[in-house]
């Protein structure tokens, strides 16, 4: 058996990012840029107000209270229309460029305006409420690396740079099968000794989530006939993953068809607990990962295995499920031989992060799954991790 590191260096060692394609901004969200962003301009392009309120010459205000006449206003969208002259005020709105010569803003519930003039009720310093041109991003910086996966935010600076067409990596698409006689897919009838197919969706979700696109070839039946078949159908992939098959059973034939004439497996096995019957290789050119059939081991599996290969094909920066450490609540048990990988909460105790299982830990509890956002990992060596000991914590959920 290898390890979690070596099997998921060997799957992305195989896997090249899709190349770039140029699309309008408003389809770039959860996509990955292919190209550093480079800002042509300052942003803001001027210095401008944080604040309604009034522009002033701060050494024009030396006390509280002291009375400014008002030259003119500035809307926001307008220029100003002359400096600011020695003594006076320009009544200005948030976003609207600070007229030359005016070094601070005073915020309009600091002050109180009559007829022509205002009074300013607190001493101003120099620069407050002012955004300076270049404040947020200067020109020649780089604001965005190649990789970057684009959310909200940074759609929003892509707008600001007024970006119409960004480019991005394709997204791959994913070819899904399901093995098994027993399993048994939504639109047939669950016949006794049949067995619902939640591996298939479990991984459809899964790969959508990542932005990826599925391509749900069905329930190849335990026969190698029926799963070549299905990947023949898998032609236009660029990854295939199959859930169950990979095991020691006498029906298990996803192995027998990767080790056939034209095909070939790197690997099969992995030192982890649940999940270790896992096999990688390249069928009809395509690389194929042969996830275990236990719903458990197969999300497991995917995240430790195929969300790497899916990330790298669109060229993101980081690759695996982001970590971090946390009080454990309660006992946990481990694995002399494997590392065990066990589903938990993972929640915020006060000044720091603490975890507990999710319940019973059977590679067949898909509920831990749903009631869990975290894989508590026990090193390989350790029977027991004790209440208040710290652990190391995988997160699965995004919206955690």
């Amino acid at each position: 058996m290898i390890t979690v590191e070596q099997a998921r260096g060997i799957i992305v060692g195989r896997i090249t990012p899709l190349p770039a394609e140029k699309i309008p901004l408003d389809q770039a969200l959860g996509r990955y840029l292919a190209e550093d962003i480079v800002s042509a301009t300052d942003i803001p392009p001027w210095d401008n107000s944080a604040m309604d309120g009034y522009a002033v010459r701060v050494q024009d205000v030396p006390k509280e209270g002291v009375r400014l006449d008002i030259s003119y206003e500035i809307p926001a969208g307008s220029l100003p229309k002359g400096p600011l002259d020695k003594g006076r005020a320009v009544k200005i709105m948030t976003g609207a460029p600070v007229p030359p010569g005016a070094d601070a803003v005073v915020k309009r519930e600091d002050s109180q305006e009559f007829e022509g003039s205002v009074v300013i009720r607190t001493l101003p310093r120099k620069h407050d409420h002012i955004r300076f041109a270049g404040e947020d991003i200067r020109t020649g910086e780089m604001i965005l690396e190649k990789g970057t996966l684009l959310e909200a935010p940074e759609i929003g600076v892509l707008a600001s740079l007024r970006r119409r067409m960004v480019f991005c990596r394709q997204r791959p698409v994913v070819a899904i099968i399901a093995t098994g006689d027993e399993v048994a897919d939504l639109d047939e009838e669950l016949a006794e000794g049949k067995i619902p197919s939640s591996n298939s969706w479990s991984l459809i979700s899964r790969v959508r989530q990542l932005g990826a696109v599925p391509l749900y070839l069905g329930i190849a039946r335990d026969t190698a006939a029926d799963l070549r078949g299905k990947f023949a159908r898998a032609s236009r992939a660029d990854l295939i993953l199959t859930s169950g098959g990979v095991s020691m059973g006498d029906y298990d034939v996803v192995r027998d068809v990767m080790t056939e004439s034209g095909n070939s497996m790197e690997f099969w096995k992995v030192r982890v607990k649940p999940g270790r019957p896992l096999a990688f290789g390249v069928i009809n050119n395509i690389p194929a990962i042969g996830l275990p059939g236990n719903p458990v081991s197969t999300m497991l599996s995917f995240d430790l295995f195929a969300r790497p290969a899916i990330l790298k094909f669109m060229g993101a920066l980081t690759l695996t499920l982001p970590r971090v450490r946390a009080r454990l609540t309660e006992e946990i048990r481990g694995s002399s031989d494997r590392p065990q990988y066990v589903r938990g909460i993972l929640k915020r105790c006060g000044d720091e992060l603490c975890a507990s299982p999710t319940g019973p830990q059977g590679s067949g509890i898909l509920s831990s799954m749903a009631r869990g956002n975290c894989y508590m990992i026990v090193p390989q060596g350790n029977e027991t991790l004790k209440e208040g000991e710290y652990v190391e914590c995988e997160i699965f959920r995004p919206s955690w």
